[in-house]
Parts: C-alpha cells; sequence; structure tokens
C-alpha cells in the first residue's frame, strides 16, 4: 500500500511540474490573450522602469468591464501554471493587482515577469526581460502598498534608476 501511495505522489509531482512555464513562455502566452498588443512604452504604462525600454511589453489599456473580465480571468489561468516559488513580490486587492516573478536564467541573470492589472481602468500590462541578482533582491524587497483601486511599488535599483508601478484613477 505503502508503495502505491510514493508512486500516486511521484506521478503527481511529475505531472505538475511538467505543466509548469518559465516566465518567457508565460509572457508569450499573456501577449497573445484576446484585446492584448505587444507594444512600445508610452505615457500610459504604470510601469517606469529601465526593463520597458529594453524588455518586451504587451498591455491592453481602456477596456470594457466584458474585455476586462475575460482578459483578467485568462492571465489568472497562465499565472497560475508559473511556479509560486518564482513570485518575489505582489499582491491583489480585486480591485488591482502586480507580480513580479523571477528566474535564473543561463546567461548567469534573471529572467523577470512583471505583471499590472486595473480592473478600474479596464488595464492589463506585462513587462518581460532581464535583471542581475542585485535588481531582483530590490524588487523583492521593495514595499508593495494597495488601497482600493490605488497599488504602487517602488524600488530602487542598486544602478541608481528606479523601478516603480503606479495603479491609480490616471494610470
Amino acid at each position: 500500500m505503502k508503495k502505491t501511495i510514493l508512486t500516486l505522489i511521484a506521478v503527481l509531482a511529475t505531472t505538475v511540474s511538467m505543466s509548469a512555464m518559465n516566465l518567457k513562455e508565460a509572457f508569450n502566452a499573456l501577449s497573445n490573450l484576446p484585446n492584448v498588443s505587444v507594444q512600445k512604452p508610452d505615457y500610459n504604462l504604470p510601469v517606469d522602469a529601465d526593463m520597458a525600454q529594453t524588455g518586451q511589453l504587451a498591455a491592453a489599456y481602456n477596456l470594457t468591464p466584458q474585455q476586462t473580465e475575460q482578459t483578467g480571468n485568462a492571465t489568472y489561468v497562465i499565472l497560475n501554471q508559473i511556479p509560486l516559488s518564482y513570485m518575489i513580490n505582489g499582491g491583489n486587492n480585486k480591485e488591482v493587482a502586480s507580480f513580479i516573478y523571477a528566474t535564473p536564467n543561463q546567461e548567469g541573470s534573471n529572467d523577470v515577469l512583471v505583471v499590472a492589472m486595473s480592473g478600474y481602468r479596464g488595464m492589463v500590462v506585462f513587462l518581460y526581460g532581464t535583471l542581475d541578482n542585485a535588481g531582483v533582491q530590490a524588487l523583492q524587497a521593495a514595499p508593495l502598498n494597495m488601497q482600493g483601486n490605488y497599488l504602487s511599488l517602488e524600488a530602487s535599483m542598486p544602478d541608481g534608476n528606479g523601478f516603480n508601478i503606479i495603479l491609480n484613477k490616471a494610470r
């Protein structure tokens, strides 16, 4: 009986690990969601960071309530396939959400996926890029503040630049 249970646990663990997405795969899936397009940074972007200029960006703005629900639900389906251990910062209060994931890559730096969503603004933003270990530590240590439809995460990066996510009525 113990062997059967251990075998079932091993099969379950293998199945779960096979369905896990890496951050690049997750970004590709997120950027192909309905209503989302890959874009260049613009004034609507709630993420202010060098990574927004050098990384990949996919976003949707001014979604209708139906589009917001459709895109938001599809986003969570994809995010649920990323191992939770990759998340280094984030939160969700059902009005705004932001999640930051990081994992080491083969080049010696870290792949980073940033997700910012506002139901109030009908907006989703996905940002994929790379950071060094010190940058990841700064993001992990950054305070996250949420209240109603307001969210802010402000990190001081080791190179002297900032990494900020601001979601409010104006953004």
